[in-house]
């Protein structure tokens, strides 16, 4: 057992005491201690604590490695597919809106539209049905297993994502502003710019629904 409890700690282990001895139920006092700031994991580590001390025997511990691993694996694909079929998808419109408004300084003949956006097209074909697949996997764990949505590494991932989508956003407000102030915003940079603003918000709104829905799920 981690005998370097702080003083703040130790208040949470008496708090966690007393409670018990006057007989709060653990579906009542987890909330409480959750909504004064207390980590859901450190409020069970000292409930079991409290258990061991009652019963005489420590809980028994099951380690997640396996469970971290998995999880890793489809966060990191689940990731990773979403960048590739949005980044291709974005491609795409680029090169339509390209043909639609061609500028007119630096217009070069550039042939058939299929062969240009054939490899973004197979990207997406690929990659979108094994995003869709592995979300769903994702949803189908977090329902047999609802701890999963405290892992460690989900919510890393997921608060990178939410970094990398933040930064794009922002980089295409500022893109847009500074082609506004020069006075070259054109309906071609404004389409552009709004396919970015549009891909770039919807991947962080998508992890940003995510993260909401664990703090309910982990209740």
């Amino acid at each position: 057992m981690d005998t370097t409890h702080t003083p703040a700690c130790d208040d949470l282990d008496a708090f966690i005491r007393t409670a018990k001895a006057g007989g709060i139920p653990d579906d009542a006092l987890v909330p409480l201690l959750r909504q004064n700031g207390w980590p859901e994991r450190r409020i069970y580590r000292s409930l079991s604590a409290w258990y061991g001390g009652e019963l005489g025997v420590a809980p028994p511990s099951r380690s997640g490695a396996g469970d971290n691993a998995r999880d890793g694996f489809f966060y990191l694909l689940n990731f990773i597919t979403l960048g590739f079929w949005t980044i291709a998808l974005g491609q795409i419109f680029y090169t339509l809106i390209r043909h639609a408004f061609p500028d007119a300084a630096t217009y070069q003949y550039e042939g058939a539209l299929l062969p240009q956006i054939a490899w973004q097209l197979a990207t997406v074909i690929v990659t979108f049905p094994v995003f869709a697949y592995i979300t769903a996997t994702i949803n189908r764990e977090l329902a047999r297993r609802p701890d999963a949505a405290d892992s460690g590494v989900r919510r890393w991932l997921t608060y990178v994502a939410l970094v990398f989508a933040a930064v794009v956003v922002l980089g295409d407000g500022i893109w847009f502003l500074e082609a506004f102030l020069r006075g070259e915003l054109s309906v071609r940079f404004a389409l552009d710019s709004l396919v970015l603003l549009v891909l770039g918000g919807g991947v962080f709104s998508y992890y940003l629904t995510t993260i909401r829905s664990d703090r309910f799920a982990v209740r």
